[in-house]
């Protein structure tokens, strides 16, 4: 399955594809493995090599003072739980904070079963509250 994602008001969309195991039938069901899928990349991130890292205006000045750039480590958070992070993964869904399609049409409730095959493409499409409104 295609999982694409993407901010109202932003032209970016991530695109990835995620294994789905034949038993997933609802989005229930297939949030944790959406969530499982991205706290393995976010491990992966957090190991991969920082040769080809961005300097920060930060690093900058911090590398005048110590004649050497970008050998600092950055200390990323670790990741929630597996638990904790679909709890807020369907918290969100149930508070309206993101939409979900699936193919042509929209996954209203959690629990409603899925037409999903291989070449299925899910959109998480994620809200953003406006201010002052």
């Amino acid at each position: 399955m295609i999982v694409e994602s993407r901010v109202v008001g932003s032209r970016e969309v991530e695109s990835q594809r995620v294994v789905v195991p034949d038993h997933v039938v609802s989005l229930r069901e297939l949030l944790p493995v959406l969530v499982g899928h991205e706290l393995a990349e976010y491990a992966r991130r957090r190991t991969a090599s920082r040769t080809l890292r961005i300097l920060t205006p930060a690093d900058l000045a911090r590398g005048v003072d110590a004649g050497a750039y970008g050998r600092e480590t950055r200390e990323l958070p670790p990741p929630p739980s597996q638990e904790d992070a679909v709890a807020r993964a369907l918290e969100a869904f149930e508070d309206g904070l993101y939409f979900a399609f699936l193919d042509d049409g929209q996954v209203e409730d959690l629990d409603d079963r899925l037409a999903m095959r291989p070449e299925s493409t899910l959109r998480l499409v994620r809200l953003v509250a406006l201010a002052g409104g």
